[in-house]
């Protein structure tokens, strides 16, 4: 009962906190956040489902019609996941609140934005994007079932697809600035060795 409790609330409090900060940066720049581009429309559905998903999940005879993997399921790894969709929730809304006025959902290729290369952005070029995968991990751990599996992965494939699509609009609006950028940090890790390297005398 507590791991379902704790399960639901924090998948809940994760989606107040995406569109709270949608709303924020949208009532700051009066312009749209989210572009209309067909990867954000599938990402959007597909994120939306591995939610609803999750939350039904809670439901012992539905959770076992979404293709249950009971074998994996387990205290500590529900404990595991319960600890990283909190992780999850923290993560998203530090980055989000380090992109300020420049988070968008999607590409907007009317609309400049500043590059930020501060903070976690420092290191990797999509925290943001992490912070979602962290997520979905957690949610499988708590509730390990084929569906889940299934839209976390069109999920994923639909944010990476967003990111290539992003990362070519930032190199035709700021160049080589996004191109060192680009260099010295990881699409989803930092790159510790490059740093380190560069740090050398």
């Amino acid at each position: 009962m507590t791991d379902t409790i704790f399960l639901i609330g924090l998948t809940v409090l994760f989606i107040i906190t995406f569109m709270t900060r949608n709303l924020l940066v949208r009532k700051r720049t009066g312009r749209p956040v989210r572009a209309g581009d067909r990867f954000v429309a599938l990402s959007v559905i597909s994120s939306t489902l591995c939610f609803v998903v999750a939350i039904l999940s809670t439901n012992e005879p539905v959770y076992r019609s979404m293709g249950a993997i009971s074998s994996l399921r387990h205290p500590l790894a529900s404990i595991a996941g319960l600890t990283l969709l909190g992780i999850s929730i923290i993560l998203v809304w530090v980055v989000s609140a380090q992109l300020k006025d420049s988070w968008r959902v999607g590409v907007h290729e009317d609309q400049q934005t500043e590059l930020i290369q501060d903070g976690l952005y420092a290191y990797v070029r999509n925290p943001y994007f992490l912070s979602y995968y962290v997520l979905f991990f957690g949610l499988f751990l708590v509730r390990p079932s084929l569906v889940l599996l299934l839209l976390a992965g069109i999920t994923v494939f639909s944010f990476h697809r967003m990111i290539l699509h992003e990362e070519a609009h930032l190199l035709a609006a700021h160049g080589n600035t996004y191109k060192e950028y680009k260099a010295r940090t990881g699409r989803y890790l930092p790159r510790f060795r490059k740093q380190a390297e560069r740090g050398r005398p």
